[in-house]
């Protein structure tokens, strides 16, 4: 787990309103991100989601993907349901070694803790995984 750009425990209080109307199943999670660096690159070509633009910040708006995932934080830890977060007008949406995951409040990871994510679906892995 690393340190972000510490902007989605605001962002996401005023973001994860209108994602539990599109995602019910979101409500249970937690208004932060937790950010994880990769040890192999993944790109999301497609995600199970993706929101039209949202006004939460005013007109335009942005918009949002989610893919859905279990989350091993730390490793050796219950897997949780959870989501990786795409906002698309983030510095990182191109960052294809960093994710955002939304999911419940996991008490027990910090800073530095290696933790694990497991996708479900089908995905192809190479140099690159690909989503």
């Amino acid at each position: 787990m690393i340190q972000g750009l510490r902007a989605a425990q605001g962002t996401l209080r005023l973001q994860m309103p209108y994602f539990v109307q599109i995602c019910p199943e979101m409500n249970t999670c937690y208004t932060a991100s937790i950010n994880l660096s990769l040890e192999f690159p993944l790109r999301i070509e497609n995600p199970d989601f993706t929101t039209p633009p949202i006004p939460w910040a005013g007109p335009p708006g942005e918009v949002f993907s989610f893919l859905k995932i279990s989350l091993e934080a730390p490793i050796g830890a219950l897997r949780r349901k959870a989501w990786i977060y795409i906002p698309h007008g983030s510095p990182h949406f191109d960052n294809v070694f960093q994710v955002e995951i939304l999911s419940e409040f996991v008490r027990e990871v910090s800073y530095g803790a290696i933790c694990q994510i497991h996708i479900p679906r089908e995905h192809r892995e190479s140099r690159l995984i690909l989503v």
